[in-house]
């Protein structure tokens, strides 16, 4: 054994070295997934097997930010291996797309499809998950233009191993703006799915729940789609935008605008409808997937309750809760009857 020490501080390490266990334990201790590459970079020099080590956890989570960062990243030794998990945006990958298919380790995808439309929604989806490991457990699309048959059938076919699925078209309505900008924004996104694509929510769960049927191991479901009406957005433009007077000096709005879950009249007309509407598609979804432990949507009348975000505006429920209700339903009714 040899005794290093500074100041204070001493180390017992034995002359073959520590165990490669005790080793990556410390390089998870002393590098976090906030960490800069500065934090690293003395790590990396002490010796080659801390190299290694500081490099697969540091690179364990990727976050691209540019198709120059995209490039970069593509040409260091390991990246491949080290990936577990790459966050990054749809037109970071204008050029090296096919170095995609080289991270066999990927895990987890998070894509931000903001620059994208509803006309190049499904070529993008096409060229770029046919670059993608099937082996993904954890795939996170944000910023859709939409969510219909087509996309899902695509991902179930290409990922069977999945466990966890977030797609999201709702981040896509602008809200930080105008009164003008939201009800653009409105136009680009099919949002509301309710009654133009689907006739009933049950219709909408049927479609989706078959489409997903592939995916056995999925157990978290989210879509980030609303419920209600389509017209009902459409309304509360009428209505609300109307009263905020539009200034003829500066063309703006007196106030920034808001959404349905701002609105008294909003949620006395559609607030129950739409929570029963949730309700119902989710249980059955949980019918049509076994699987699945819990289904989330985007809900202009989420609440101070557990599995509400307000703030996200969305909604997350649990099988067992959905079973629970269909029980008490169905002792409800049997009690009508007896009486």
């Amino acid at each position: 054994m040899t005794v290093t020490g500074h100041r204070r501080m001493s180390v017992l390490i034995p002359r073959n070295g520590l165990p490669p266990e005790i080793l990556d334990r410390i390089v998870l201790l002393l590098v976090s997934d906030t960490a800069g590459f500065p934090a690293i970079a003395s790590l990396s020099l002490v010796s080659w097997q801390f190299r290694q080590l500081a490099f697969r956890r540091y690179y364990a989570t990727l976050r691209v930010r540019s198709a120059r960062h995209w490039v970069r990243s593509c040409r260091i030794d390991g990246m491949y291996s080290w990936v577990r998990s790459l966050d990054t945006s749809t037109p970071f990958f204008q050029y090296k797309l096919d170095a995609l298919s080289r991270f066999a380790s990927l895990q987890d995808l998070t894509l931000d499809f903001s620059a994208d439309g509803l006309a190049t929604q499904r070529s993008r989806c096409l060229l770029l998950f046919k670059n993608v490991t099937a082996g993904l457990s954890s795939l996170k699309l944000t910023h859709l233009p939409r969510i219909d048959v087509t996309l899902l059938s695509l991902l179930a076919g290409r990922f069977p191993a999945l466990s966890k699925l977030e797609l999201s078209c709702t981040e896509r309505l602008d809200e930080q703006c105008c009164w003008l900008c939201y009800e653009e924004s409105s136009s680009c996104v099919v949002h509301s799915p309710i009654p133009d694509c689907f006739p009933s929510a049950e219709r909408l769960a049927s479609v989706f729940g078959n489409a997903l049927k592939p995916l056995r191991k999925l157990e978290h479901l989210f879509l980030g789609i609303f419920l209600s009406g389509a017209d009902m957005l459409n309304c509360h433009f009428d209505r609300c935008a109307t009263v905020v007077i539009l200034s003829p000096r500066t063309g703006w709005y007196s106030s920034p605008p808001f959404g349905p879950d701002r609105c008294e009249i909003c949620l006395v007309e559609h607030g129950a409808t739409v929570r029963e509407r949730e309700r119902i598609a989710s249980a059955l979804l949980a019918k049509l997937l076994p699987s699945l432990e819990t289904i989330g949507w985007s809900t202009y009348f989420a609440k101070d309750r557990p599995g509400d975000d307000v703030e996200r505006k969305a909604t997350v429920l649990a099988r067992d809760s959905l079973e629970g209700k269909a029980a008490m339903g169905r002792r409800g009714s049997a009690l009508d009857k007896a009486g």
